[in-house]
């Protein structure tokens, strides 16, 4: 869940400074006119006005209670001042700690695709500008709908694999086996593929710290989901890591949900999509991986920085720009420090939105970029579909926002990230 920082209220008001003028020094007459003339009227008659004790009953008494009263009148003062000075002093320690805590960001280990781009890279494509998405048919049904999908024929293909049996006198030679996988389960062994070796890098430890993944998964069909990410681990040889399903409505939240667990091990995000009947218009289709680790402890030397993401903040429909500014703060970044802005499924006056949070070095159509327009939307993964474009874009001159619908986040790309292979094929 995101921080919430309204615990901690407003700042207490300090106590307004007494005015020494005219209301002290009215006081202090009252104080020697009527002690005087009180003075006077108790003073013995027959004694001499004179000695110790007639300048303490005429002078000294008067002066005393008006001191009296102005002490008193000074300690509630200085009483209230060091409650709200001393409150507020908490108060910002608190906030500064939870701004150290909602500012911690994830490493961004890698990130892997499987996009149908027709033989380009992601940053390719979008550095072209030529919309990917066409008037085609879908897999079934009739009609033709503007998406973009892969061109396999065959939904069901052959996994080709090898099995190893042994008995007791002499091994048997190795034998071809098929079985029968479906297509987007070959397509996420594609998109894992350039995550390969930093998943091998993170299982030499004990299994305890092994990396988790999380698969963005429609209700209803998260175990169809986990045991799909399952098989294409399989396939792709690598390690049985932990699935499971997070809703699809979080997106970019799922790095929340992480931060906020303080998880120490590293954690694989998994977003597909595909459609076999009726897909939504200016649609895509494939999957994305992207790799995460919290920074907890030291990588291996195999496994490079490519990108650190802050907390993601998810915004209010009336008020999107103090999302947009809450964005900000957690990445740790001025608001006109932000150079880019890659930006899926807008919202209604999101230029507008952005200056209004003084962002307008980004609200500039220049300094945005639009992968939703260029290979087509990718429904719940388009906020990790932008950083996987960002990083293989390279390091830029300063901080970018991500931006998807009402969810927005900060992600620092490093200038020596490992860049995803250009030869990335086409599957």
């Amino acid at each position: 869940m995101p921080v919430d920082l309204s615990s901690a209220g407003r700042p207490s008001a300090y106590p307004r400074r007494p005015r020494f003028w005219p209301w002290w020094f009215c006081l202090w007459l009252a104080c020697n006119v009527f002690g005087v003339a009180i003075a006077m009227l108790l003073w013995p008659k027959g004694q001499p006005a004179s000695g110790a004790w007639f300048w303490f009953c005429f002078f000294g008494a008067p002066n005393g209670v008006f001191m009296l009263l102005f002490c008193i009148e000074r300690a509630g003062y200085e009483g209230l001042w060091y409650r709200a000075h001393w409150r507020n002093y908490h108060r910002s320690r608190w906030l500064a700690e939870r701004l150290r805590t909602a500012q911690k960001p994830l490493q961004v280990l890698g990130a892997g695709y499987c996009l149908p781009l027709g033989g380009q890279t992601l940053a390719s494509a979008i550095a072209s500008g030529k919309r990917l998405p066409a008037a085609q048919s879908p897999r079934t049904g009739l009609g033709l709908i503007p998406h973009a999908r892969f061109q396999d024929t065959d939904w069901m293909v052959d996994e080709p694999s090898t099995s190893n049996p042994q008995d007791s006198e002499e091994s048997v030679s190795a034998e071809r086996v098929t079985k029968p996988v479906s297509l987007l389960t070959l397509k996420i062994v594609d998109a894992l593929k350039p995550l390969e070796a930093s998943l091998r890098a993170l299982t030499c430890y004990e299994r305890v710290w092994w990396p988790q993944v999380r698969v963005l998964s429609a209700r209803g069909r998260e175990q169809e989901d986990v045991a799909r990410i399952a098989e294409a681990l399989r396939i792709a040889g690598l390690p049985p890591l932990m699935v499971q399903a997070a809703p699809a409505s979080d997106a970019l939240m799922a790095a929340d949900a992480w931060l906020d667990a303080r998880e120490s091990r590293p954690l694989m995000v998994v977003a597909t999509a595909w459609h076999e009947d009726g897909p939504p218009e200016d649609s895509t289709e494939g999957c994305v991986a992207v790799l995460l680790a919290a920074g907890f402890f030291r990588l291996p030397e195999t496994v490079r920085v490519a990108a650190l993401l802050h907390r993601p903040v998810r915004g209010l429909a009336a008020e999107v720009e103090h999302g947009f500014a809450n964005a900000a703060v957690w990445g740790k970044s001025d608001y006109g420090s932000l150079v880019r802005a890659w930006i899926t499924r807008p919202i209604d006056g999101c230029a507008k939105a952005l200056r209004a949070a003084h962002m307008n070095a980004i609200a500039k159509d220049e300094a945005q970029r639009r992968p939703d327009r260029i290979v087509g939307d990718f429904g719940d993964g388009n906020g990790w579909l932008s950083v996987a474009a960002a990083i293989e874009s390279g390091a830029a001159d300063g901080p970018q926002l991500i931006v998807d619908g009402l969810q927005s986040a900060v992600l620092h790309v490093t200038p020596d990230n490992n860049r995803i292979s250009d030869d990335k094929p086409e599957a």
